[in-house]
């Protein structure tokens, strides 16, 4: 009976052993405020936007090869600093599904933009030092319009990924026709992003030939002054 009862004793062991060394299930990362998501995708297009608009009014007063060649290095340097500003911003939030592709996708273009926008400023900051023996010049320069490519064609993506962005505010309950009617926010909070829009913006909503980061925020706000009535106000 003693050995049977040692016996029991070290099985229970080493099934305790066995058990504390299985890996912890990961805790359940608590959902992003959808409200909270939105603002941050609006700001992260105005920071974006302000950027390129700034250096395209560099560009217009350069008046060497080496001013736009300086101007291409500093606002390539910004907007590799903004987006690793907005990855760890995105890194910190989580949203669950359906929506639950948004943010890494969102993630991986901004590291994708950064990954662009250094090799750009590194061709620039060639140029700048001079010629130098052995260094194909006219190769850097056709690369130049092949990165601007795959900057555009990322913009392009993200524009693509604006509905998906604001149907975020959608109530999934329909109305009493059956349909989605109405937003998870309120009155106040919906005019405070249509704010934040017009103010970030401003005309650039309006004009015509836009890029796809002003054509981003555009579409965001004509969704936002669609019809849908907010959760604060009465259900049909």
């Amino acid at each position: 009976m003693r050995n049977l009862a040692l016996t029991i004793i070290a099985a229970s062991l080493l099934v305790s052993q066995v058990q504390s060394k299985k890996p912890a299930a990961k805790a359940k990362v608590p959902e992003t405020s959808h409200l909270v998501f939105v603002t941050e995708y609006i700001r992260e297009l105005s920071a974006y936007e302000e950027i390129r608009s700034a250096a395209q009014e560099e560009l217009k007063q350069g008046t060497a090869e080496n001013d736009t060649l300086s101007t291409n290095v500093h606002s390539s340097t910004l907007f590799q600093l903004e987006l690793r500003s907005e990855v760890r911003m995105l890194r910190g939030m989580h949203l669950n599904p359906p929506f639950d592709y948004l943010i890494p996708g969102i993630t991986k273009f901004d590291e994708q933009k950064i990954v662009l926008w250094r090799r750009l400023s590194d061709i620039c900051s060639t140029l700048l030092e001079g010629p130098k023996p052995g260094v194909d010049y006219g190769k850097f320069l056709a690369e130049v319009p092949k990165v601007r490519a795959n900057l555009d064609y990322i913009d392009q993506a993200l524009f693509e990924a604006t509905p998906g962005v604001f149907a975020t505010l959608i109530d999934p309950k329909p109305d009493s026709k059956g349909h989605t009617s109405h937003l998870i926010i309120t009155k106040s909070e919906r005019q405070k992003l249509i704010a934040n829009l017009n103010t970030d913006f401003g005309s650039k909503l309006d004009q015509k030939d836009q890029d796809y980061i002003v054509s981003a925020a555009s579409v965001l706000r004509s969704y936002l002054l669609k019809d849908f009535k907010c959760s604060d106000e009465p259900w049909d």
